[in-house]
């Protein structure tokens, strides 16, 4: 299945390439011009630098009923002699090295799960075309389960969302538990504009609302 999606994707980005060369064609799915690729990628060469502070409002879509989704940091804490991201959503915190790689969440200080090694949501430089794979273990009370996960930047899109229009690179992630998840990074908010999550017949979306960053002086 993993070979499928990739020689997929790869067969996207060809296609996605040669409709930027013809003026005349159509937008599939709103891509990105050539120059706000180059300049997209080119934002994304390392991973964002996040703050106490930062905040992003998301409009949520559980099959369908809606609600709202608020994701704020809200410490850097150091942890085993690596600085991580203290990242509030709802009751829980989830913790992010300083390259968005999620280790687990806690609620009211104690660890509910962990990622171990932390999965890579995003791996520096982001391209299209760039692939990464994972093999790691989720462990939470009712046990631990081993993880093997695919993942690639399928293309550079344009992406309208409530908080406005954003150039994105457009990530796509598979798990050997049936999940697919597709989100768009945006540079500019330095987070995901866009998501969704797929298995079997569940879906959920997330959408960008607001953004507020903390001071960066």
């Amino acid at each position: 299945m993993a070979g499928f999606v990739l020689l997929a994707s790869a067969l996207a980005i060809v296609l996605e390439a040669c409709s930027l060369l013809r003026s005349d064609a159509p937008p599939p799915g709103q891509p990105a011009t050539l120059d706000s690729t180059f300049k997209t990628v080119a934002a994304s060469r390392a991973a964002p630098d996040w703050r106490p502070g930062d905040r992003w409002l998301y409009g949520l879509l559980i099959g369908t009923e809606h609600g709202t989704k608020t994701v704020e940091v809200v410490e850097i804490r150091d942890i085993n002699n690596a600085p991580y991201y203290i990242v509030r959503v709802g009751e829980l915190e989830h913790f992010y090295t300083t390259q968005l790689q999620w280790a687990g969440h806690a609620r009211e200080r104690k660890i509910e799960s962990r990622m171990s090694p932390p999965l890579p949501w995003f791996t520096w430089p982001l391209e299209p075309g760039r692939q990464w794979t994972y093999n790691g273990t989720f462990q939470d009370p009712s046990g631990a389960v081993q993880r093997n996960d695919t993942f690639i930047v399928l293309s550079s899109e344009v992406v309208e969302v409530p908080a406005g229009r954003f150039n994105t690179l457009k990530v796509v992630h598979e798990s050997d538990r049936g999940d697919r998840n597709e989100y768009w990074y945006a540079p500019e908010v330095r987070s995901y504009v866009k998501w969704v999550w797929r298995r079997d017949s569940s879906r959920t979306e997330e959408q960008l609302r607001e953004y507020r960053a903390a001071p960066r002086s």
